[in-house]
């Protein structure tokens, strides 16, 4: 019975984080049909461009809450947590001119455009020099940041070694298309192999991680069939760690790197008004700009029940809060 709430619990946690990136995302979805009418070319720099906050928002957000201290967890030591983490988008990620993408054969008349970070306001204008179609590019959500959720499980090893994994099987977001998670991290503490380290009174350790998301949703624009956008954000981080930990609290900070990759494929056939079909129209990949970070982070330990926090200093700034339980950690 408890198995059983708690699973619910952490599985309803999940899904509300997911729903937040698919309602930010599936609100202004609709929008970007207007982007077909341009041509499959521009259409693909359009939707680039105005999705532009979602590759580094999305990567920072998943290389967030790997860690609870920076000792290793003790051998057979486990946790399981929810954590949640949201990453603000930068002011110049908030807006683009479409007049810079080498957009072919249109027309693009006014200053700036907002992404789906920005604000609500319309754009510029696309028109194409037949004056066949004009449309103006939409606003953003207005809503400024980038949001995940993450369900992880954590173990300890032998050596000072940990692994942490998370895993979610695809689940199913109903009208919102569906969401699967998988990652791993290690880690390793540094103590045991500096002459004199177990004296210190600080913890060092290192450890490294890699987060896979998939979100796919089916589409339903005017004319057309078997219409999907399947996206996949890959991410790998590493970190270098010094914590200390007490009986009810640990504290710990760090410096590392940290890459990602955002891959979007809008597939089915789109039917563009004038005869015209689309097939396959919109694809691409993005890197993430984030790089080198700053991190510090808290644990809080009462009895079995775990409560975590971390701020990451990087492109975006990234805020990664959790509750768990755990035992030996």
């Amino acid at each position: 019975m408890k198995r059983n709430l708690c699973k619910k619990l952490f599985t309803g946690a999940l899904i509300a984080g997911a729903l937040l990136v698919s309602q930010t995302a599936q609100a202004q979805l609709d929008e970007i049909q207007k982007f077909l009418e341009s041509g499959a070319d521009n259409a693909t720099a359009l939707t680039q461009a105005y999705l532009k906050p979602l590759p580094t928002g999305l990567a920072t957000t998943l290389n967030s809450g790997w860690n609870t201290k920076a000792a290793a967890t003790k051998t057979l030591g486990f946790s399981i947590q929810v954590r949640a983490a949201v990453a603000q988008v930068p002011t110049g990620f908030q807006t683009f001119d479409a007049s810079t993408l080498n957009l072919q054969n249109v027309n693009v008349s006014g200053t700036s455009s907002n992404t789906i970070s920005g604000a609500k306001g319309s754009g510029q204008t696309i028109s194409d020099t037949g004056n066949n179609f004009s449309f103006q590019l939409p606003g953003g959500s207005g809503f400024e940041y980038v949001p995940t959720a993450m369900i992880q499980a954590n173990v300890g090893l032998i050596k000072g070694t940990d692994v942490t994994v998370r895993y979610i099987p695809e689940t199913d977001l109903g009208s919102y298309g569906n969401l699967s998670l998988i990652g791993a991290g290690l880690k390793h503490n540094l103590n045991q192999w500096i002459p004199g380290g177990k004296l210190l009174p600080v913890d060092l350790s290192v450890m490294a991680a890699f987060s896979t998301i998939d979100l796919n949703a089916d589409l339903n624009f005017n004319g057309g069939t078997d219409q999907v956008v399947e996206t996949s954000t890959n991410t790998f981080v590493v970190n270098a760690l010094v914590g200390k930990t007490l009986p009810f609290v640990s504290a710990y900070a760090g410096v590392g790197y940290q890459t990602g990759s955002f891959e979007l494929n809008m597939l089915g056939n789109y039917d563009i008004g004038g005869g015209q079909t689309l097939t396959d129209p919109v694809s691409y990949s993005d890197d993430s700009q984030a790089g080198v970070h700053a991190l510090a982070g808290i644990q809080l330990k009462i009895a079995i029940l775990r409560i975590y926090a971390e701020v990451t200093a990087a492109e975006f700034m990234t805020a990664n809060a959790g509750i768990g339980i755990g035992f030996r950690k």
